[in-house]
């Protein structure tokens, strides 16, 4: 076995295919062909590293295993060498997806300005490539709009992820935001909030305004669309500004200029 990680041309195939198998509002037909792609990518991939070697079984064993490719490329190590890959095939793939969303990020660079929705959910976007399972994110913003970090708060299943408002004020108040965000994916690319995603918005509306720290929205990432609650009107428009109901970043953020 050769050990590429790192080595353009064996990543490159799965990298150009990671994000075009993400379930949204399209043909089944076409998300059919999607998948394929991705299999396709992954099977140059592994006779890249191993040139003298069939691969057809190892394929065959993905698909047995995997409902779908995704699945497989967001495994851990672990479980990948429980279905029987090599230590170093399965650091390998275990880690595509986190390079892919690392290079993707890269373009923002260290400290982006986040302060309108419109660049928000482009950024959203890079931290759910490949990503098969719901997660929520709080994204910490400073006086100014820039970015301080993401955090990912939850990591749940297929369906769901649980929403734990102790973490959101104690990484809100140790990173010192004066600006927050919410976010998490919907991964069978449903478009339309929960009534659980509304539930959670108004808590996190009502804890952290009487630290004067404005939620400035919960967007939830559905496949290549980003649905923000707060621009669809699902909850009064004053639960949004009275935090600081003065403030440019808050009155600014649905601006598409």
């Amino acid at each position: 076995m050769k050990w590429v990680l790192g080595h353009g041309d064996g990543l490159k195939p799965v990298m150009r295919a990671i994000g075009q198998d993400k379930r949204d509002s399209v043909s089944p037909a076409l998300l059919a062909q999607r998948r394929e792609a991705l299999y396709d990518a992954i099977r140059q991939t592994q006779a890249f590293m191993h040139k003298r070697e069939p691969v057809d079984p190892f394929m065959e064993n993905l698909r047995r295993r995997y409902p779908a490719p995704l699945y497989f490329l967001e495994s851990s190590s672990q479980a990948l060498e429980r279905s029987g890959l090599s230590r170093l095939d399965a650091f390998y793939y275990a880690m595509i997806p986190a390079l892919t969303r690392t290079c993707m990020s890269q373009k923002w660079g260290v400290r982006p300005r986040l302060d309108r929705l419109e660049p928000m959910g482009e950024y959203l976007k890079t931290l759910y490539v490949g990503v098969h399972v719901e997660c929520f994110y709080l994204v910490l913003l400073d006086r100014t709009g820039r970015l301080i970090r993401p955090v990912l708060l939850q990591r749940g299943g297929v369906d769901n992820a649980p929403f734990y408002l102790r973490q959101v004020l104690s990484a809100t108040l140790q990173a010192q935001a004066r600006f927050i965000v919410l976010a998490h994916n919907h991964p069978g690319g449903t478009k339309r909030p929960s009534n659980e995603d509304l539930r959670c918005t108004l808590q996190a509306l009502e804890a952290v305004a009487p630290l004067r720290i404005p939620l400035l929205d919960h967007i939830i990432v559905a496949g290549d669309a980003v649905v923000s609650i707060r621009k669809a009107g699902l909850l009064p428009a004053m639960l949004w500004t009275v935090a600081q109901p003065g403030s440019r970043i808050v009155g600014n953020w649905l601006d598409d200029t």
